[in-house]
C-alpha cells in the first residue's frame, strides 16, 4: 500500500542528481545507513525496514526490521522514535551492478497493513 511517505535518505553518499543517487560499490562501506524521514503518519508500535525493487508490494529484497517506538515506563505507553535509521548491506546491491534499482522503506504493523515510501532511485556502479 503506497502512502505519501517521503523517499528514504542514504547517508554517506553524494546527493541525488536527476532524482538518482549514484553508488560506487568499491567506495561504499559494508553497511549503508538509510534514514527514514520523520513523519506523523506512522505509529510508535510499527516496525520499518529497507526494501529494494520496483514493486513496493512484492520487493526483491527486504532488510532487517527496526522498531519505530520504544516503551516509556513513566507514561506507560509507546513513545515514537525520531531519526530512525535502517540498514542496507552493500552485498544487497551487488545484483543491481550496472543498472538502477528503487530503494524504499516499508512499515509493518499489527493489522498487517504494510505501507511503503516513495522510491529513491539508485544507480549501482563498480
Amino acid at each position: 500500500m503506497s502512502m505519501h511517505f517521503a523517499a528514504p535518505i542514504v547517508t554517506d553518499v553524494a546527493p541525488a542528481q536527476d532524482d538518482c543517487v549514484i553508488l560506487q560499490l568499491s567506495r561504499l562501506p559494508d553497511i549503508l545507513t538509510v534514514q527514514v524521514p520523520d513523519s506523523s503518519d506512522f505509529a510508535a508500535n510499527w516496525t520499518v525496514y529497507a526494501i529494494l525493487g520496483s514493486d513496493g508490494e512484492e520487493p526483491e529484497w527486504e532488510g532487517d526490521e527496526v522498531d519505530t517506538g520504544a516503551w516509556d515506563d513513566a507514561e506507560d505507553e509507546m513513545e515514537k522514535l525520531f531519526d530512525i535509521e535502517v540498514q542496507l548491506p552493500k552485498e544487497a546491491l551487488q545484483p543491481y551492478l550496472g543498472r538502477e534499482v528503487e530503494l524504499r522503506y516499508k512499515f509493518r504493523d499489527e493489522s498487517s497493513m504494510e505501507p511503503y515510501s516513495q522510491a529513491l532511485r539508485l544507480r549501482v556502479e563498480t
